[in-house]
């Protein structure tokens, strides 16, 4: 008989298509190093510009430092984490920085926006890292759910928005992502959409 608990569960794959990956023009080709991440149950990939590349590389070098000299697994678990975190806190920066200068630079809206869907994306990882972290207890406020919702709040995608929040809290992201909800829907069906949505 077929021992059906051998067989391993096929495992989600993500991978991050980013604008420009595919250019052919070498200097204006942003991206540097391919980010990989893979467990039992995922398999990531997505490229990277040098700053995120560089990010990245100095976080895996200080757990790298802190795996050699520290005898505590749990900081070692923590700084293995934060390994990966460094990429979901550097989109974070992004969202705020490009956020705050939508007013005096017509393109920085659009960047926030592309730092909010890229640490959205980025998800399955971040998700897998805070949980694997021993300090860490739940999940935190996610900056690109949050941003992102109010930027499409704000443009009148409220469809858009409403899927976001229903995404973020059944993530488990922390936020008043019931009463974030509960103002969409009231949105959107005062101006004619589906609230059921």
């Amino acid at each position: 008989m077929l021992d059906l608990s051998k067989i391993p569960a096929k495992k989600a794959k993500y991978v991050i298509t980013r604008a420009w990956e595919d250019y052919d023009d070498p200097p204006y080709r942003p991206y540097v190093a391919k980010f990989k991440y893979e467990d039992d149950q995922c398999q990531f990939e997505m490229c990277l510009t040098a700053q995120e590349a560089d990010i990245y590389q100095n976080a895996k070098t200080q757990y790298e430092k802190i795996k050699r000299s520290h005898p505590d697994p749990k900081v070692q678990k923590h700084w293995k984490a934060q390994k990966f975190l460094s990429l979901h806190e550097h989109f974070g920066e992004q969202i705020r920085k490009y956020y705050s200068f939508r007013e005096v630079d017509e393109g920085a809206l659009e960047k926030a926006v592309e730092y909010c869907q890229l640490q959205i994306q980025y998800v399955p990882v971040a998700m897998r890292a805070f949980h694997n972290d021993p300090f860490t207890s739940g999940l935190p406020e996610h900056v690109g759910y949050s941003y992102l919702i109010d930027i499409r709040e704000e443009q009148g995608a409220w469809k858009e928005a409403l899927y976001l929040a229903k995404l973020a809290w059944e993530e488990g992201w922390r936020g008043d992502w019931a009463g974030c909800v509960s103002r969409l829907r009231e949105k959107l069906y005062l101006n004619g959409g589906d609230s059921l949505v």
